[in-house]
């Protein structure tokens, strides 16, 4: 803490800086955001990504409302419209996918307790600071995001007036109104998740609130991305809404915020009226719910959680027993592959870094699955679902395969990050020639989770298209899985978490392009080749013969490139700062 901010303090009010200070600090002290590891992304990098999509938007409509000032002076209203609830609706998915990855840090926890509880601080002083650094968080990314296009956006809305020059007062206006939205949409969201932490920690018990958590965190992830996904669609047929006076608006959070926008700027609508006192009767609730949990029962229920969080810890339920000894028995015969498995597993179930990296790449996975099946609805003037469901068609069939590719590579790529590397010796200490073992105990993990993904759509499909054509189509999956794993093992030598990672070694923009090109191909052309097979009962025997081929030649390609590595890899090496073109005897 600076000195001379402690300067414009008594002593006694130091206390609440230097406790603000730490609370704001703990927010950038994870591993989605850090401030001092090389690993990770820094602050600064952050907060360029996020203000930039909202920048660039700008940017980009500048044409559409040169022409509509020109040429199209009646689509003025909707194209502004559509627009303000792409800005409004932008922030609150970007603010509320913060507040999921920051879920650790929104209230006080055992660490924070157990520090501060023996020093000399008072109750009201540690909530007090604590609340202050998440309005200060919550601030610094709300101007990030929301900031410079509240600026710039007015000005560009403003071009598409047709008559005399926007005055000073009405632009200032403009401005205010895009703020109060956008800005209060952030708030709503932000203060929505605290809200329901509070409501979790207060009303379920320690280990309930954790598998509640963990459920709702994957959720929330999902239908932000869906919501992010499915914008320019919903956004584009606001206009339509509006006109036909659809119910629907009263339950669409951004709507809410659209009307504030709206009712600022001086329109006389009455449903933009409503959906302004529903937004301010909600933004009423949210800060009520989260005070409640601060102020009134937090500190009880914590102390709670501690006490009882120590004496679960050993508990193994009759389910979890039952389901290692059938693994232990059936699958993982092999010590060094047995305890490579559970380890993997563990770590997924306790890191939140692990599990949340792992829970975006699902709730990409979900989000795209889902927006295929909407967009298909929404280019359909009847809105067929009897022909979209209850017949193999491109977009339910791809489900599955999109949901395994993004399951399967989020697997691999949170596997190359290490959970803890000073605990890695153990790995070290036990390696001997049994190291394949470890390394089938990882596969074990991947291949175990996409069976079971599949299996629990099978019977969604078998009521749907009949047992003959579900049976198919999971084989089918089923092969592409297990090839789909096979590939992205190929150069892994690794006991997952254990090895050191070296971020500037992984060429962002080619893998990135990569993955693209090999999640279109395994999703959706394969999709559109399988709804093809499953026509002719020939066609798919002779493809999964070759399929089956091209599988079995991976495996025996894989084990012979493991025999001849050299062992594990615990450390993995930076690129050397010169590149030899090895052309020396």
């Amino acid at each position: 803490m600076p000195g001379w901010l402690q300067k414009l303090f008594r002593n006694d009010q130091t206390h609440f800086l230097a406790l603000t200070n730490h609370f704001f600090g703990q927010f950038f002290e994870n591993e989605f955001i850090s401030r001092g590891s090389e690993a990770r992304l820094g602050v600064v990098h952050v907060l360029a990504l996020l203000a930039l999509p909202g920048i660039f938007y700008t940017f980009y409509i500048i044409p559409t409302y040169d022409d509509i000032r020109w040429f199209f002076p009646w689509q003025y209203h909707a194209v502004t419209l559509i627009d303000q609830c792409r800005y409004v609706s932008f922030s609150m998915i970007v603010i509320g996918i913060i507040a999921i990855l920051e879920w650790d840090a929104l209230f006080l926890d055992r660490r924070d307790y157990a520090i501060l509880g023996p020093l000399p601080f008072k109750g009201p002083a540690v909530f007090a600071a604590k609340v202050t650094s998440l309005l200060l968080f919550l601030s610094l990314f709300m101007v990030d995001v929301g900031g410079i296009p509240t600026l710039m956006y007015p000005l560009v809305e403003s071009t598409g007036i047709r008559g005399p020059q926007v005055s000073f007062l009405r632009l200032s206006g403009m401005v205010l109104a895009h703020a109060m939205a956008v800005f209060g949409g952030s708030v709503f969201m932000f203060l929505f998740f605290v809200a329901v932490q509070g409501v979790l920690i207060n009303f379920l018990r320690p280990r309930a609130f954790k598998i509640v958590s963990r459920c709702f965190q994957l959720q929330a992830i999902v239908a932000l991305l869906l919501f992010l996904f499915l914008l320019p669609i919903t956004s584009a047929s606001l206009p339509a809404w509006e006109r036909a006076r659809d119910p629907g608006f009263l339950w669409v959070p951004p709507l809410w915020f659209v009307g504030i926008y709206q009712t600022l700027l001086g329109s006389g609508d009455a449903v933009f009226h409503t959906l302004a006192k529903i937004a301010l009767l909600a933004l009423g609730l949210v800060t009520l719910a989260c005070a409640a949990g601060y102020v009134i029962s937090y500190k009880r229920q914590m102390q709670r959680a501690l006490e009882a969080s120590e004496a679960y810890t050993s508990e193994i339920s009759w389910l979890t027993r039952a389901t290692r000894w059938v693994l232990n028995r059936l699958l993982l015969r092999k010590p060094h592959e047995r305890a490579t498995y559970f380890f993997v597993v563990n770590t997924l179930l306790r890191s939140t870094k692990h599990r949340l990296y792992l829970a975006t790449y699902i709730g990409v996975g979900c989000a795209l699955a889902a927006f295929g099946i909407f967009e298909v609805l929404a280019r359909s003037a009847r809105r067929d679902f009897s022909a979209l469901l209850f017949q193999p068609n491109e977009v339910m069939l791809a489900i599955p395969l999109i949901l395994s590719f993004f399951l399967l590579s989020g697997m691999r790529i949170v596997f190359a990050i290490p959970a803890e590397l000073h605990a890695n010796w153990v790995f070290q200490l036990a390696e001997d020639e049994s190291w394949l073992d470890c390394w089938s105990g990882a596969r074990m993990v991947m291949v175990l989770r996409a069976v079971l993904l599949l299996l629990l759509l099978f019977p969604l499909y078998a009521v749907l298209w009949g047992w003959l054509v579900a049976s198919g189509q999971l084989i089918f999956d089923l092969a592409l899985s297990l090839i789909l794993v096979e590939l992205l093992l190929i150069n892994f030598r690794k006991v997952p978490f254990t090895c050191s990672y070296q971020p500037g070694k992984a060429y962002i923009t080619v893998l990135g392009v990569l993955y693209w090109l090999a999640f279109t191909t395994y999703a959706y052309s394969m999709a559109t080749l399988e709804r093809w097979l499953l026509q002719d009962a020939a066609r798919w025997i002779v493809f999964m013969f070759f399929t089956l081929l091209v599988l079995g030649g991976l495996i025996l390609w894989r084990k012979k490139r493991l025999v001849e590595g050299l062992g594990l890899i615990y450390e993995d090496e930076p690129n050397p700062d010169v590149q030899t073109l090895g052309l020396g005897t």
